[in-house]
């Protein structure tokens, strides 16, 4: 729950506007210089927190699933959007949290699916007390929407976490051994939705 702790903290630094934002450069120096101020270094997990807050990942993703909603089943208002809310948010962080851990794409993103089960379940009754459907009709019509913006949010996460091309990332250097980047993968494709904000 650290990582959500900053991913929170974090967005206090981030101005929230009204629906989906246009992203940003993923090598905005800007944003590399805010994180780096707040003590963070290329590389790092929380670095990558950073950067897609003020990408605003998390926000965007939300925002887009609370139009579908509100196109499709009216008003999302009080505990309905708080419960939406938490699971955008639920789903983001998980798939973040894994973007180091060297397993298949689709299996992170099924994984962050899955341990938002408690946040998908508290919206799925919100849903049922606001519109008389069963839960199982949001719950079924978002999963595919839900896979994707997890996708998105792990290539995001790969694109910006170590920095502008160029940056330097905390290395450790052993004697004898070949000075290493500490958490370098290869980066994916850039994707385009959302932040971590106004949680």
């Amino acid at each position: 729950m650290a990582v959500a702790a900053i991913s929170v903290a974090l967005s206090g630094c981030v101005t929230s506007g009204g629906g989906v934002e246009e992203v940003l450069d993923v090598n905005a120096p800007a944003d590399d210089a805010h994180c780096r101020s707040l003590l963070m270094q290329p590389g790092d997990l929380v670095y990558a927190q950073c950067r897609l807050a003020l990408r605003k990942t998390y926000l965007n993703a939300y925002n887009t699933r609370k139009a579908a909603i509100q196109k499709q089943h009216g008003p999302v208002t009080g505990a309905y959007d708080v419960a939406l809310r938490a699971d955008a948010f639920c789903n983001y962080d998980e798939s973040v949290k894994l973007v180091q851990q060297g397993l298949p794409e689709e299996v992170i993103v099924e994984q962050a699916y899955q341990a938002c089960f408690s946040t998908r379940t508290a919206l799925a009754q919100e849903f049922a007390s606001a519109t008389g459907l069963p839960g199982e009709v949001l719950t079924n019509s978002e999963r595919a929407t839900i896979l994707a913006q997890n996708r998105e949010a792990l290539r995001e996460a790969r694109q910006v976490i170590n920095g502008p091309p160029g940056a330097a990332v905390s290395v450790t250097e052993v004697p004898g051994q070949q000075t290493q980047p500490a958490g370098v993968f290869d980066a994916t494709p850039p994707a385009a939705i959302g932040n971590a904000g106004n949680f």
